[in-house]
């Protein structure tokens, strides 16, 4: 094993060390792999905070999106159909374009 090697071994050891001790589940050389250590969970958020975040996504509209496990859109970057086209027509100007998009350029269409 080269120096570089035992090297970098050596940092991933102490960079993963802490983290996997801080978890629930710690690797043991046993049949199962590992074993479970409740005592080490983080405390979650208490019932109240839970209840005022639900009563917030309500008044703001934004529960029927986490109800039905919706994407839950994002307020305020609504672009005009020209911005579009024209972030459009920049992104096949660059030269990686052809490389990362197959299929005909899309034409750009007059504004109203």
């Amino acid at each position: 094993m080269t120096a570089r090697t035992f090297i970098t071994a050596l940092t991933l050891a102490a960079v993963v060390g802490p983290a996997m001790a801080s978890s629930v589940i710690h690797p043991a050389p046993t049949e199962m792999g590992y074993t479970t250590h409740p005592e080490h969970a983080e405390r979650g958020k208490s019932r109240d905070q839970v209840i005022a975040e639900m009563e917030k996504a309500k008044q703001d509209g934004l529960w029927q999106y986490h109800r039905f496990g919706a994407p839950v859109p994002v307020k305020g970057t609504a672009a005009t159909r020209n911005e579009v086209l024209a972030d459009l027509e920049r992104s096949q100007k660059h030269p990686s374009w052809a490389a990362r998009r197959v299929g005909a350029p899309v034409p750009a269409v007059p504004a109203p």
